[in-house]
């Protein structure tokens, strides 16, 4: 019988049935690092596919590590993955972003891909077209071996099951490392934000709002979430009402010397 432990840690909501295996599981953020874009895995057509292949748009991707046979944490997670989603109304999945759900578990194969597809393609909303912007994707021991390792992440088989982590993985157009989000529930605020940063708020309709997010928000390490960081914001609002004074001032004296001008010409005429 398996513990689910859920906590605030890089250890977060683990399958275990050994406390002294949690030393062995989890994740060790591998921030900057990239990941091995050359390794092959399979789809839910049973097409041989490259994660390079997935980058070629320069979109970020979130990876999401689960294995498809999992009966509880990985189901709770891939949904929370489509409610986040669903919920995140300022960027899109296809036009934004990509998602890359990657089984874990060399046993997988296409026919589970293709059935987690009919059932979440089911649960995204109308905005999430095409939908062929949400991978899922299977592969050898070491393929397998050599993301996870990529990205720190860090499991064990236990009988038929296996114990991890849960984690959504954002990764830069370019392959890089930008941010982990702990847990199977995530906020729609810190996934968009961590698109942003792992973009420099490149995506989305408005690049200006973007950076003035990226400016006022910031990771806290210790929360594992965005939060609006006091001292920039109170930067912000000095810089804002600098402009609305400089604004205020540059009327009133355009105004102030349009009256001096027309009072200059009465006087010309007496």
């Amino acid at each position: 019988m398996f513990l689910l432990a859920f906590t605030s840690s890089a250890k977060d909501c683990l399958a275990i049935n050994d406390v002294n295996d949690l030393d062995n599981i989890g994740i060790d953020e591998h921030l900057g690092d990239m990941i091995p874009l050359d390794l092959e895995f399979y789809d839910a057509q049973n097409q041989k596919v490259v994660l390079n292949d997935f980058f070629q748009e320069k979109k970020p991707v979130v990876l999401n590590l689960v294995y498809f046979s999992c009966p509880r944490v990985c189901n709770y997670a891939t949904d929370g993955v489509v409610d986040v989603v669903n919920r995140m109304s300022s960027l899109n999945l296809g036009s934004d972003f990509k998602i890359l759900t990657v089984s874990f578990n060399p046993e997988d194969d296409f026919k589970q891909s293709s059935s987690k597809i009919a059932k979440y393609y089911k649960l995204l909303d109308d905005r999430h077209f095409p939908k062929g912007n949400w991978h899922f994707l299977t592969s050898d021991s070491q393929a397998i071996t050599k993301l996870t390792e990529s990205v720190g992440f860090k499991f064990k088989k236990e009988g038929e099951e296996f114990a991890h982590p849960s984690s959504l993985i954002i990764i830069s157009p370019d392959g890089i490392i930008s941010r982990y989000l702990y847990g199977i529930q995530h906020e729609p605020r810190d996934l968009r934000m961590a698109l942003l940063e792992a973009t420099d708020g490149e995506i989305g309709t408005s690049k200006i709002i973007n950076k003035a997010l990226l400016f006022c928000y910031q990771f806290d390490p210790l929360g594992k979430k965005y939060a609006l960081q006091a001292l920039n914001v109170m930067k912000a609002g000095g810089v804002v009402t600098l402009l609305s004074l400089g604004i205020f001032l540059t009327y009133f004296w355009r105004r102030e010397k349009k009256i001096s001008r027309k009072d200059g010409g009465l006087n010309d005429t007496k």
